[in-house]
């Protein structure tokens, strides 16, 4: 079995929904006009769609990051790869060479 690991991404959004959860909860018991009520849920809505777009963009450089190592750890590989063909293909041309004089 495969263990689901969350990340700090996952648990920052449901500090979020939770925390707009309870204050809206908060909210329709409170003792105050109808009109007041909504005001605050529009800015605690408000408030949460600013903080996830900040998790969304802070989700999105960590996967440019990652991304960004990976082609360089896989272009190090590329050219790791390619400079060992060569230098196979010179030893292959070297006793090719070998065997045609002697």
């Amino acid at each position: 079995m495969e263990e689901k690991r969350f990340g700090y991404e996952e648990f920052g959004l449901g500090l979020i929904l939770g925390a707009l959860a309870g204050s809206i909860i908060a909210l329709i018991f409170a003792p105050q006009s109808g009109e007041a009520t909504r005001r605050q849920i529009a800015n605690k809505a408000s408030d949460l769609k600013d903080s996830a777009e900040e998790l969304m963009e802070h989700a999105k450089k960590n996967i440019e990051e990652a991304s960004s190592k990976m082609e360089g750890v896989f272009g190090l590989k590329e050219k790791s790869v390619r400079r060992k063909i060569e230098e196979l293909k010179a030893e292959l041309e070297k006793l090719n060479l070998g065997q045609a004089q002697g």
